[in-house]
């Protein structure tokens, strides 16, 4: 929406201090059509600007509503992005919190909602198209969290939408999201010293840049694009060429042995993601850029160059478990230590793999 005459815009961002939010609080506060931007986390975003008033407040605090007060543009994007073991207080933060949000947003005469929802909601299945168009349906798969919180919102804002006719929506559907200070089960996967498939599955992945997302919303805040829009890079990557990029061995396993292994990992506490999320890596969930474009928001950044990015970033990164060290730091006998572990668990992973062959 433009600003009235004389007049700025009063926007306020939830999820402020993630780095999304943090690129988009950089691009709101520089924005002279911008007067106040407010910003709510349950933790301080380390920017900071006169334009910026920032509320340390969880999403399902019912005090938002009157916080909202006189604000013109609500960017939700708090989100537990990365799976917790306790899934029912995810719920809580992702579901509870964002229907909380929404209806502040409503009750307190906000006139424009922008929602970033995920591609994931369309579901990564054998017979997806390629591309997916907005108008396909969501069959989100319910065994990996993110994406069944994902799909539930969406449920949600449907709700709002009739119960608040006059708030307008924009909704975006990010493909995955890489960038030099994206912090992200899917960053952290190019972190393992060994990267782990599933046999028999390669499938293209899509990617978007950090700075196209925060773009995307932006050009959202001051233009009237109501309705849902997949958000990517056109076109996709070849699982081959994102493997001769990273650099990194890769072992592929029978579906049932990666499947019970990453279930297993997860309930010890040492992997990013139940194992729903391998189908994600197993199927396409490509999607269509065209109706964004016609809408007049492109991404400048490639899917290439936005992996490419990504992988540069991991590289001086090692992940064992959850525990992330610096690779320059990887020195003698704890090193030499980590490494032989990592070299004995995929030796049994092997074992394993020729004995369910």
């Amino acid at each position: 929406m433009s600003p009235r005459e004389g007049s700025t815009l009063s926007v306020a961002v939830t999820g402020a201090g993630g780095f999304i939010g943090t690129r988009l609080l950089e691009e709101l506060c520089a924005d002279e059509r911008v007067g106040r931007v407010l910003g709510f986390d349950v933790r301080e975003p380390e920017f900071h600007h006169g334009k910026l008033i920032f509320d340390r407040l969880d999403v399902r605090d019912p005090a938002l509503q009157k916080r909202l007060n006189q604000v013109d543009v609500l960017i939700h994007l708090a989100f537990v992005m990365d799976p917790i073991k306790d899934e029912a207080a995810m719920r809580d933060v992702n579901v509870n919190g964002s229907q909380n949000v929404f209806k502040a947003a409503g009750r307190a005469g906000v006139a424009k909602l922008i929602y970033t929802s995920s591609a994931v909601v369309y579901g990564a299945h054998r017979d997806n198209r390629i591309p997916l168009s907005e108008d396909a349906p969501l069959r989100a798969n319910l065994d990996f969290s993110y994406a069944a919180h994902k799909l539930e919102v969406e449920y949600v804002l449907r709700e709002i939408e009739e119960e608040f006719p006059d708030l307008q929506m924009t909704v975006f559907r990010p493909a995955i999201v890489f960038g030099a200070r994206v912090d992200n089960a899917w960053s952290h996967a190019l972190e393992l010293p060994v990267l782990f498939g599933v046999q028999g599955y390669a499938p293209p992945l899509q990617f978007v840049h950090e700075e196209d997302v925060a773009s995307a919303i932006s050009h959202a805040v001051f233009n009237e694009v109501p309705g849902v829009y997949n958000l990517a890079a056109a076109g996709w990557l070849e699982a081959d060429d994102m493997l001769s990029i990273v650099g990194r061995p890769k072992v592929d396993l029978p579906e049932p042995v990666a499947f019970g292994l990453a279930q297993r990992l997860w309930s010890l506490g040492l992997a990013e993601a139940p194992a729903g999320m391998l189908h994600y890596v197993m199927h396409p969930w490509i999607v269509s850029t065209e109706k964004l474009t016609a809408a007049g928001f492109t991404c400048v950044h490639p899917n290439l160059d936005t992996f490419i990015e990504g992988a540069e970033g991991a590289k001086g990164r090692l992940r064992l478990g959850r525990t992330r060290i610096s690779r320059n730091h990887v020195r003698g006998t704890v090193a030499g230590l980590g490494l032989a572990g990592a070299v004995a668990g995929l030796r049994l992973l092997r074992r394993r793999s020729s004995q369910a062959a």
